[in-house]
C-alpha cells in the first residue's frame, strides 16, 4: 500500500485514500434518506405539503401533451 503521509496529497485526499467507504454516492445517498425520514416523523405536515407541492409542480411541468 501507498505511504500516504510522506506525500505531497491534501489532507483531504489523504482521509479519501485511508477509508475508501467515506464519501460514496451510496452512504451519501442513505444519510439523505435517513434524513429525510427523520424529518417526515418530526414534522409529518410539513412533509405531506412539500410532498403534494413537488409532485403537482413535477405533475404540471412533465405533463405529456
Amino acid at each position: 500500500m501507498i505511504d500516504t503521509l510522506k506525500s505531497d496529497f491534501p489532507d483531504s485526499m489523504t482521509r479519501a485514500a485511508e477509508c475508501p467507504a467515506m464519501g460514496s454516492l451510496e452512504g451519501t445517498a442513505n444519510e439523505a434518506v435517513d434524513w429525510v425520514k427523520s424529518y417526515a416523523r418530526r414534522e409529518p405536515i410539513a412533509f405531506g405539503l412539500w410532498a403534494l407541492g413537488i409532485g403537482f409542480v413535477l405533475g404540471w411541468k412533465l405533463k405529456p401533451w
